[in-house]
């Protein structure tokens, strides 16, 4: 779990990191003066880069809904955590893939 918000923590202070480098690369060593901080554009930018991980999360990670959900059972004084069986495909259900032309 740490490592999830440390991970969108990054992302969210990814415009910020990116810009103070920016400013002292080109503005320290060519002698300009600081320009002004836009403080809002990279708080919407470090928004937009913390949303669009949720999405490419929810998108790439997780199982797959094909098969059989079997509930958490107890076994052998064990908890067996519930999962989804992909060898058992109930054949009630069918995939629009199988589904032949008339």
């Amino acid at each position: 779990m740490i490592r999830i918000i440390l991970e969108r923590m990054v992302l969210f202070a990814l415009p910020f990191g990116l810009f103070t480098a920016y400013v002292w690369v080109f503005h320290r060593r060519l002698k300009n003066p600081r320009p002004d901080t836009p403080w809002f554009w990279l708080t919407v930018t470090g928004f937009l880069l913390v949303i669009a991980s949720f999405f490419y999360v929810g998108f790439t990670e997780g199982e797959t809904t094909k098969g059989t959900y079997v509930a958490p059972q107890y076994v052998n004084g064990k908890i067996v955590p519930g999962h989804v069986d992909r060898g058992h495909v109930d054949r009630g259900k069918v995939d629009e893939k199988e589904q032949k032309p008339q």
